[in-house]
């Protein structure tokens, strides 16, 4: 409302004053200043939109727990052996999921007892799965928890993003805006004061969309960090599952392609 006091203060000295002429340049020097503030950090948002959406993004994931210790003594019956036999080619025909846990476990453990139906080599092949099967079920679950951290930072980080671009389509909006009220305060005079009125607001709703702006930037500064400590923990991740998936694999191979074997 200061930019109306004065205006009115003008043109009172102006009526006063026969030959005197209104004065455009003192109306609009506070816009025109603020206007070029706002075009040289929007143009700066552009640049960093720009950059940001020309990165290649990332994916993929990570997960951790479980533990189980059940060990039985004495050694199974050919009846007991071939049960845990059927019932690991079941599990090792499907991808591995925490449901399959407990009877995996307890096919193993079975399997690590008998003495009898099983080659050398699946003997020795249950025996190394079993000893770090607990490693196993933990690398899974860190897998599966970090992946699931992963994506909902990316999401947010997104969602950021998104937010900021439509902060600039408002600037752009904003700035047509106000070269219509430029001219309209151009060509008429009389509506002056109603059309300042109006600039005032809409300079007002400017910057608190800039102040907007900069906090979005900067939490998505923030959020591009924890991206990359999720990200961090996903590559890990992936390596102990790496480990994990040779070991099913060489598991698997032991089972799903049977080859002839001798009783140990």
């Amino acid at each position: 409302m200061a930019t109306s006091v004065v205006n009115s203060h003008q043109v009172a000295e102006t009526n006063n004053q026969p030959n005197a002429v209104p004065s455009v340049v003192a109306v609009n020097a506070r816009p025109v200043m603020e206007t070029n503030h706002f075009d040289s950090f929007f143009t700066e948002l552009e640049e960093f939109i720009v950059i940001t959406e020309n990165k290649e993004g990332s994916s993929s994931n990570n997960d951790s727990n479980i533990q189980m210790c059940d060990m039985m003594s004495g050694s199974p019956s050919s009846e007991e052996v071939e049960e845990a036999k059927q019932s690991l080619k079941e599990c090792l025909s499907d991808l591995f999921k925490l449901n399959m846990k407990d009877r995996l476990a307890a096919a193993l453990s079975t399997l690590t007892r008998a003495e009898v139906g099983l080659s050398c080599d699946q003997q020795r092949s249950i025996r190394a799965f079993w000893d770090n099967f607990d490693d196993f079920i933990s690398d899974f679950l860190m897998f599966e928890q970090d992946n699931s951290e992963f994506e909902l930072q990316k999401l947010t980080r997104d969602q950021m993003f998104s937010a900021m671009k439509k902060n600039h389509e408002a600037h752009l909006s904003n700035k047509q805006l106000l070269e219509a009220i430029t001219e309209e305060e151009e060509e008429i005079g009389k509506r002056l004061e109603e059309v300042n009125s109006r600039k005032e607001k809409l300079i007002s709703d400017w910057e608190s969309l800039m102040t907007k702006s900069e906090e979005m930037k900067s939490k998505y500064t923030s959020q591009e960090k924890k991206l990359a400590e999720a990200e961090e923990k996903k590559r890990i991740a992936e390596e102990r599952m790496s480990r994990s998936a040779a070991a099913w694999s060489s598991l698997k191979a032991q089972f799903l392609v049977m080859p002839p074997f001798s009783d140990a």
